[in-house]
């Protein structure tokens, strides 16, 4: 019987075991890996869950024992495929090798800084391990991290509802708070391979917009093509610029929270928040827009963006307070940040889109959804013209 873990794949069963002990204390027995729910909305990632046993001794001497880690292996295959279906070609092999290692390496630091700390900024997983492309304690590139067990994630066309919009906002001022009380996460830089690769994102984004735009109903999208790339197509670097040389008062922002990445428990309260893969210097109203535009009805969206900004101040205040630390911003500054955020935001609403309606996201039994794609569509529609509106873009 072969001792790995899972098949063509150099990690042992003894590895694991040793790495579990480190963290706990207590060596288990490894069992079965299977499939986790919703991996397949994994693009850059090998994920799967691994049995772990520990006998009658350890069981009776230890609480709450681990039944389960996740294993997250680097790898881009799939997301390349999903990327060149919607348009925006990824020109060669190595430049989705490259985005693979700098997602998987963002995210290892990430981990690590959070790992250090008794008081976590979200509800982050347990890592047990984070090992980077050149370092050593692994043979391959991996996560080891957290099961969270009896956790649900909700549909991205079933969306997110009032009550839980507001649970999410009471996270995303948990990392502000986090970001604005602490200096270790700044440490971490900008990723070299993703400095050089901005180009190519750039022009991918603009691709995707491109054939969008000729989808009917969202023919908007040329207008704010029209005033983003064409006038310069290095515009969405310049926005993150703004925060990266401090410009703009910055926090962590988490980069791509949208429906998949956030797990909920039995009574509806969120467990953890995952895939920290893009975590980057940005904009406070960056996640909070991602949410909106992609995660929940317009209605939704068109209702509730006031009373959720007036939410996150009142509550970024009032823990700001409680650690003696003054808020950077004031009420009127966050409405200006949140239209500051319209332009950056929309592009990444644009390339969620493409990226969803050529994947399993939109998808039902393998084949695509033409209802589920219609709400999504329908929701960037109802961004991007905003987004033109609040810019007066013509």
């Amino acid at each position: 019987m072969s001792d790995l873990i899972i098949e063509n794949v150099p990690l042992t069963k003894e590895w694991l075991a040793d790495i579990v002990e480190k963290k706990i204390g207590v060596k288990p027995t490894i069992g079965t890996s299977g499939i986790l729910d919703n991996s397949e909305l994994g693009y850059m990632s090998m994920i799967r869950k691994v049995e772990l046993h520990f006998n009658a001794e350890q069981e009776e001497n230890h609480s709450n024992l681990p039944k389960h880690v996740v294993l997250k292996i680097a790898c881009s295959a799939k997301g390349a495929g999903v990327i060149e279906s919607a348009g925006g070609e990824i020109a060669e092999p190595e430049n989705g090798a490259a985005v693979e290692q700098f997602m998987h390496n963002t995210e290892c630091n990430y981990y690590k800084i959070f790992g250090k700390l008794e008081e976590k900024p979200m509800k982050v997983p347990v890592i047990y391990a984070a090992v980077k492309a050149e370092e050593k304690e692994a043979p391959v590139p991996v996560i080891v991290m957290e099961m969270f067990e009896d956790c649900k994630v909700y549909d991205l066309i079933q969306g997110f509802n009032e009550a839980q919009l507001y649970k999410i906002v009471d996270e995303i001022v948990k990392l502000h708070i986090f970001s604005l009380t602490t200096e270790d996460w700044k440490e971490i830089k900008p990723d070299a391979i993703m400095l050089a690769m901005s180009d190519v994102f750039q022009g991918m984004v603009k691709n995707i917009a491109d054939n969008l735009a000729k989808q009917p109903g969202l023919e908007v999208i040329a207008t704010y093509v029209k005033n983003t790339f064409e006038k310069d197509p290095k515009f969405i670097q310049k926005l993150g610029d703004e925060y990266l040389e401090e410009k703009r008062p910055s926090v962590l922002c988490h980069g791509d929270l949208w429906a998949p990445q956030i797990l909920w428990d039995k009574e509806d309260n969120i467990a953890g928040i995952i895939d920290w893969q893009i975590t980057h210097r940005g904009s406070p109203m960056e996640d909070l827009h991602h949410v909106l535009s992609t995660c929940t009805s317009v209605e939704n969206r068109k209702k509730l963006t006031k009373p959720l900004l007036d939410y996150y101040f009142d509550k970024l205040n009032a823990g700001l307070e409680s650690k003696g630390v003054k808020n950077p911003w004031t009420r009127e500054e966050i409405d200006e940040e949140y239209k500051h955020g319209f332009i950056h935001s929309a592009a990444l609403t644009i390339f969620a889109n493409g990226f969803w309606s050529n994947s399993p996201v939109l998808q039902t039994d393998g084949k695509p959804d033409l209802a589920r794609i219609g709400e999504s569509f329908a929701r960037c529609r109802s961004y991007i013209e905003e987004t033109v509106q609040v810019h007066n873009m013509s």
